[in-house]
């Protein structure tokens, strides 16, 4: 009862203050998690990763709830079920989202859920007397799977490795690895995805095309003077600059080659690796990238 009444309490807080609160009520939960105020978790365990993030108007109400590191849950997404919600690193679930946690809903590594929609392991509410199917199965969504906006995910669906459901999808059955599939219902529609490998070349391109591009989008919109020329983004923030540099030393470097590192800050976009510094100006370059290249560095 102290647990829950400490739950409650949390809900009329932000950061940190909800975190500390919701850790006195026996939540794991560790460094630099933002949960933002009008947020409401009900749970028996609570376990929240590094750098996770819980968005205003989210109420979680299930046995088990794990967010893993750097994941996020939008803004009004409604939890709700005696079983558990598992989500791993790097994962995303969107705006508006709802999901039944009747059985067990579990997102592996790096897969997203698009605003909107709906994830259901309970499909029917109607009387099996005249013969409706109470049917109760738990939901997979696999590693680096993409769930696009306002589609829907039936009870017993596992959705295998690498595939990508397109927008306004019905799915009720499970989906092979690497596919791509729309419909509704979406039964006959899976076509295969084909992906190129990265290579060294191709990653320092994309290095040099975010470092042009957030240098276009911060000067444009958040009315800045900063300069890229020769792989190099030169940063003003307030009384000092910052050098962002794509393998070459700097303030903060955009690595390109998997396994390399520095002593200082950097960004590894072959293994999606990044060092633990805090800085507010490499805080904000990672929060471009993931926005608007989708990628989350562990």
């Amino acid at each position: 009862m102290f647990a829950r009444v400490l739950q409650i309490i949390a809900f009329f807080f932000p950061s940190p203050v909800n975190v500390w609160l919701h850790r006195l009520a026996g939540a794991k939960i560790d460094r630099h998690v933002r949960i933002y105020p009008a947020v409401l978790i009900f749970a028996e365990t609570i376990e929240i990763g590094r750098e996770a993030q819980i968005k205003s108007g989210t109420m979680i109400y299930v046995r088990t709830f794990k967010l893993g590191m750097k994941s996020q849950i939008g803004f009004f997404t409604l939890v709700k079920g005696e079983s558990d919600l598992l989500v791993g690193d790097a994962c995303i679930i969107g705006p508006k989202c709802m999901i039944n946690c009747s059985r067990p809903v579990v997102l592996d590594f790096y897969s997203g859920v698009g605003p909107g929609s709906y994830l259901y392991t309970h499909g029917s509410g109607m009387p099996v007397t005249e013969g409706y199917r109470a049917t109760f199965a738990p939901i997979h969504i696999k590693e680096k799977v993409w769930v696009n906006m306002h589609s829907t995910i039936g009870p017993g669906v596992t959705i295998d490795e690498r595939s990508i459901v397109m927008p306004g999808t019905i799915l009720m059955e499970s989906v092979g690895p690497k596919r791509l599939v729309a419909g509704n219902p979406a039964r006959l529609n899976n076509v295969p995805v084909f992906s190129l490998p990265i290579h060294d070349n191709s990653n320092k391109e994309l290095a040099e095309k975010i470092l042009k591009e957030y240098c276009t989008w911060s000067n444009e919109y958040k009315k800045t003077s900063w300069l890229y020329q020769n792989s190099t983004l030169t940063i003003y923030d307030r009384k000092r600059t910052v050098l962002v540099t794509v393998d070459e030393p700097g303030d903060i470097v955009l690595m390109t080659r998997k396994g390399d590192a520095n002593g200082r800050m950097y960004f590894n976009l072959a293994d999606l690796s990044t060092d633990e510094s805090r800085d507010p100006v490499k805080l904000k370059f990672e929060s471009f990238m993931r926005l608007y290249f989708g990628l989350i560095f562990l």
